[in-house]
C-alpha cells in the first residue's frame, strides 16, 4: 500500500510520521457546531447525503452541546495559541457512535425480559438506536460517541492528526485514548500485528486499525481515490471463524442463468449473527474442496 501511494509525494520527501487508531465498528456521524453550539448531526450515509439525527444525538451524554464544555485554563489556551488555533466560529467533526459489549448484553437481556427481539450485534444496536423516531428511546440506550477527525473548520486548525485528537479532547469531545503515533512504518506494522490477539479483550467491536499519515498537509497533498484519501489505509483483522456441519447443498440461479452452489449449515453464532447458509462460490471450488453433506467445515465471516 505505501509503495503505491508514496509515489504521490515528492522524491525528496522524508518518511512521514504515523497515527494508528482502532477501526471502531459502529455508526459514523458528522457533527456541526456554529459559534460553539451544536446545531446539526447526521449519519455519513453514502458520503454525500446522510440522515438528520440531530435530535437523537442531543440525548447522548458523550456529545457536548457547547464547546468548549468548560473554560480553558491559561495553560490550555497557551497550547492552542502556540499552534495558531482557537475555537472556530464553525467546526465540523466526525465521530463513531458505538455500544460497548457489556452495555449491549445488558440491553439485550432487558429486551428479552420485556418480550422484545434482541439486537443481532452492538453495531446494529447503536445504529438502530440513533435512528429511532422517538428520541426518548434513544436516551435510554447506552451509546458512546468517540470523535476522531476535524472535517472542516473556519480558521486555523491543528496541523497534524495527533494534535487534532488532543485539540478535540480539550474542547470536550470524547476521544478514544487507545491511539498511537510512530515515526516509521515498520513500527506501525509491528503494532498492528500485536493488536490481532487483543481484539476480543477491549470491550467493544473493532474490525481493524486505521493507519494515517500524521501531517495533514502531506496527507491532503497525496489526494484521494474516489472518496478515500491516499494518506490513510486500513489494517483489517482476519475474519471471525466458527465450526459447524453441512446439512445440505443447494443451488442459486442468477438473473443471467448462472448457477452458484451454497451450503445449508447447522446454525452457528458468529460475530453476533446466526449463520445458516454460506456461499460455495462455484462448482470448481466445490469440487476442489470436496465439500459434501455431513462434512464438518470452518465458516468465516468477513466484510
Amino acid at each position: 500500500w505505501w509503495e503505491r501511494v508514496s509515489k504521490f509525494l515528492p522524491d525528496d520527501a522524508p518518511e512521514p510520521a504515523w497515527v494508528v487508531e482502532p477501526k471502531l465498528d459502529g455508526l459514523t456521524v458528522v457533527l456541526h457546531y456554529e459559534q460553539g453550539v451544536f446545531t446539526l448531526g447526521a449519519t455519513r450515509g453514502n458520503g454525500y447525503v446522510g440522515e438528520d439525527v440531530t435530535t437523537n444525538l442531543r440525548t447522548l451524554r458523550t456529545l457536548p452541546l457547547r464547546i468548549p464544555i468548560s473554560p480553558l485554563s491559561p495553560g490550555e489556551e497557551a497550547v492552542l495559541q502556540s499552534v495558531g488555533v482557537s475555537v472556530p466560529p464553525r467546526l465540523v467533526v466526525r465521530g463513531e457512535a458505538i455500544m460497548f459489549i457489556e452495555d449491549f448484553e445488558e440491553l439485550n437481556r432487558r429486551r428479552v425480559e420485556e418480550g422484545e427481539k434482541p439486537f443481532a450485534n452492538p453495531r446494529n444496536a447503536a445504529a438502530g438506536s440513533l435512528r429511532q423516531l422517538d428520541p426518548s428511546i434513544t436516551a435510554t440506550r447506552p451509546i458512546t460517541l468517540f470523535c476522531y477527525r476535524i472535517v472542516e473548520a473556519d480558521g486555523p486548525a491543528p496541523p497534524t492528526q495527533w494534535e487534532s485528537l488532543a485539540y478535540l479532547r480539550k474542547l470536550g469531545f470524547s476521544v478514544y485514548r487507545r491511539v498511537a503515533r510512530f515515526e516509521s512504518l515498520d513500527e506501525v506494522v509491528a503494532y498492528c500485528e500485536g493488536w490481532v490477539g487483543k481484539r476480543d479483550t477491549v470491550g467493544y467491536e473493532v474490525d481493524g486499525l486505521v493507519i494515517k499519515v500524521d501531517d495533514l498537509q502531506t496527507k491532503a497533498a497525496m489526494g484521494v481515490v474516489g472518496r478515500a484519501p491516499r494518506g490513510g489505509g486500513a489494517f483489517k483483522f482476519p475474519g471471525r471463524e466458527a465450526t459447524t456441519e453441512v446439512l445440505d447443498i443447494g443451488v442459486n440461479v442468477g438473473r443471467t442463468g448462472a448457477l452458484t452452489p451454497y451450503a445449508v449449515l447447522e446454525p452457528v453464532e458468529l460475530g453476533g449473527v446466526t449463520i445458516r447458509k454460506a456461499t460455495l462460490h462455484n462448482f470448481e471450488d466445490l469440487r476442489r474442496k470436496d465439500i459434501r453433506v455431513g462434512d464438518i467445515v470452518t465458516v468465516r465471516r468477513a466484510g
